[in-house]
């Protein structure tokens, strides 16, 4: 099982991932969600438990034992990696840093974090929070085996299961590679050397990718030996790992151009308006098919009082456009802004905080314009193929 630790590359992946979550309750104001891939993983492992663990360790007992014994772990299994999860989450909110989920799925648990930490210090007391977490899980679990030694032989079972798997757990998650824990303490360490948090970024996934590729060698070993449900998993978290590894130095490309260019250097100087008593119709002939936006400021008198898109105008039938003002459809309350000066950085952190695609753009109580989510994407294109290296602002 592995640990996604907390990164905003993953803001859109990571949000996909909420939004097929099931929520199950909350602990210190985090929401706790079960994504429909733990499904597959939970069966997966009961499975494993009670037709290869359980009964290779204790023949004589019957099916029923080893199924009902394989559910109860596997179900504390997985409230090990939520707490593994929330221990990570409830240092992070003591360092002031926002984090709003935590979400378990295939490959483990995913906490919501709004972004990366400030400094190595938080980095480094954030990430130890989880193996710690999970070392003291084991001896718990060991400790309470250890005194009821000789009551019940399941309940024995599941605590030994539960005292091995969290040793495992926290060894796991610190193998030197980024996303697991032990890359993101290598990371904090390197950046504390070093001061510079890119060459920290990059050290820490390529040692990320080295660790992938060992799981998939030793993956591939599993297979040909006949292994062929473990060699799979194994190839599998490699897979997974190498990806997460790749996709972090490629945000960190990604938030340098971001980082180092603003509002003003994308923003389209030609702004289109409509008042909230015009017609749905006139937003239609007007702002999408004769300026060809997909969105644009309401307003009434001087002031912004919403913003029509698309999705408005598909609210409600065609016949019922000519009749309709814009203001009966309009995106109201909450109406976000940015400044004109505001990186593109911190344009793209309100747009995945919010699950919107367009801001409006205010300078000194004033409308001066509108930063697209597609305004931003296509900065991206054409500054990486005209190879246009970012410059610091």
């Amino acid at each position: 099982m592995t640990d996604l630790a907390r990164q905003p590359r993953a803001k859109h992946s990571r949000k996909t991932i909420k939004r097929k979550a099931l929520t199950i309750g909350s602990i210190a104001g985090i929401e706790i969600g079960i994504h429909y891939t733990w499904l597959f993983i939970f069966v997966l492992i009961t499975w494993s438990l009670a037709e290869g663990f359980f009964p290779n360790q204790y023949p004589e007992w019957n099916t029923a034992t080893c199924w009902i014994t394989g559910v109860i772990a596997s179900l504390l299994l997985f409230l090990s990696i939520l707490l593994h999860e929330l221990a990570h989450s409830l240092v992070a909110k003591a360092r002031k840093l926002p984090i709003h989920s935590i979400t378990l799925f295939l490959f483990g648990g995913v906490s919501g974090l709004e972004k990366e930490p400030e400094t190595p210090q938080d980095e480094l007391l954030m990430t130890l929070a989880g193996p710690i977490t999970s070392v003291l899980l084991g001896i718990v679990f060991f400790g309470i085996s250890f005194f009821t030694h000789g009551l019940s032989e399941p309940v024995s079972a599941i605590l030994n299961y539960l005292a091995l798997i969290n040793f495992i757990l926290a060894f796991f998650n610190l193998l030197p590679g980024f996303p697991l824990d032990g890359g993101r303490v290598l990371r904090s360490i390197i950046w504390a050397a070093t001061d510079d948090y890119k060459k920290a970024t990059n050290i820490a996934s390529v040692a990320g990718q080295a660790v992938a590729w060992m799981f998939i060698v030793f993956g591939g070993i599993q297979l040909i030996a006949g292994n062929w449900i473990g060699g799979v998993w194994i190839a599998l978290i490699g897979l997974f790992l190498n990806s997460a590894a790749s996709a972090s130095r490629n945000q960190l490309s990604l938030n340098e151009y971001l980082s180092n260019a603003t509002v003003k250097d994308i923003m389209d100087p030609d702004l289109v308006t409509i008042y909230a008593e015009q017609s749905v119709k006139e937003a239609v002939d007007n702002i999408f098919f004769h300026h060809h936006k997909r969105a644009a400021p309401v307003i009434s008198g001087d002031n912004v009082v919403g913003i029509i898109t698309l999705s408005d105008v598909k609210k409600i039938p065609q016949d019922k456009w000519e009749s309709t003002p814009v203001k009966d459809i309009m995106t109201t309350q909450p109406i976000h802004s940015v400044r004109i000066d505001e990186t593109l950085n911190s344009v793209m952190e309100l747009l995945a905080k919010y699950d919107i695609n367009q801001v409006i753009v205010m300078a000194n109580g004033k409308l001066k314009g509108m930063v697209t989510r597609a305004d931003i994407i296509n900065y991206l294109q054409l500054s990486r193929e005209l190879e246009i290296k970012p410059q610091k602002i």
